[in-house]
């Protein structure tokens, strides 16, 4: 792998930081492994169903779990201050799509930092037959840029996780949409305790010094881009990227009546008064 420079945003903003990494895949010419923190979020493959996937039940004193759908595809992920995001943002002439290249060096950082582990058939790490790592791919031809992405669970709520990332009901719903593959979870604290995430954090990017090549290491805050601003307000706070970007399906309701969704409205029902409702409205007044 190249030389690259490593960034780690200040945020906690899901949104912003999730901005940032398209921000960084369009705007910079140069290999970059970004890390962040975010509040908590869930945050859905960009060809998934929220209304699947996600526990989308109100939330004692804080409402409907934040739900954010992301530029690569995959499973849906809950994020929290106790799990650490890592992206790897490249040039590439080919081989676009290549998990291992980018899941080796955390694999072998995370060994040399005493928390033996296995890269799974599906690209996931696990350590002690647990999860701790999901990973995802984008790839932008047009302007030969990649985007690998994944988690790192090292003090996450399991309990928060596994909460918000199943529908407490399960809608009758027909789709081609990209399932999630449940695998049992852990963090890495168990294994060994390395202090707080920050602490983490910053012990695991001092071990990539020595298994990658690192030009700098820097320090942002997405929200001073302008781009980045325009993206958080025009596409990943909008209703009509996190649940109007859902492939299309068919939903059968309480009565038996098969309802036709598209960008997240009705298209084709028996009762013509709920065409071009939103798909979340319906089901509020059912």
């Amino acid at each position: 792998m190249k030389q690259l420079s490593i960034i780690q945003s200040n945020s906690q903003d899901a949104y912003y930081n999730l901005a940032l990494e398209e921000y960084l895949v369009l705007h910079s010419q140069e290999d970059i492994l970004l890390f962040y923190i975010n509040d908590d979020a869930v945050v859905i493959g960009k060809h998934q169903n929220p209304w699947k996937e996600v526990n989308l039940a109100p939330l004692p004193n804080s409402g409907q779990h934040k739900v954010i759908r992301r530029l690569s595809g995959g499973g849906t992920v809950f994020h929290d201050t106790g799990n650490i995001n890592f992206s790897f943002i490249r040039n590439k002439d080919s081989d676009f799509v290549d998990f291992r290249e980018h899941i080796e060096p955390i694999s072998e950082a995370l060994a040399a930092l005493g928390i033996p582990n296995l890269i799974s058939p599906r690209n996931d790490i696990f350590v002690n037959e647990r999860k701790v790592s999901g990973n995802a791919e984008h790839v932008n031809s047009k302007v030969k840029r990649i985007l690998h992405h994944g988690t790192l669970l090292y003090d996450s709520n399991i309990i928060k996780l596994n909460g918000s990332i199943r529908p407490t009901k399960a809608l009758k719903i027909k789709t081609h949409a990209v399932d999630s593959v449940r695998s049992p979870v852990m963090n890495m604290r168990e294994v060994n305790d390395l202090g707080d995430t920050r602490t983490f954090l910053a012990k695991l990017i001092d071990t990539l010094n020595h298994v990658l090549d690192i030009k700098e290491i820097n320090e942002i805050t997405p929200s001073d881009y302008n781009e980045v601003n325009e993206l958080v307000k025009t596409k990943y706070t909008t209703w009509s990227w996190n649940f109007g970007h859902t492939p299309q399906f068919t939903y059968t309701n309480q009565l038996d009546t098969e309802i036709k969704i598209r960008k997240g409205h009705v298209t084709e029902c028996k009762d013509n008064t709920l065409i071009g409702k939103r798909f979340d409205e319906i089901l509020n007044d059912e």
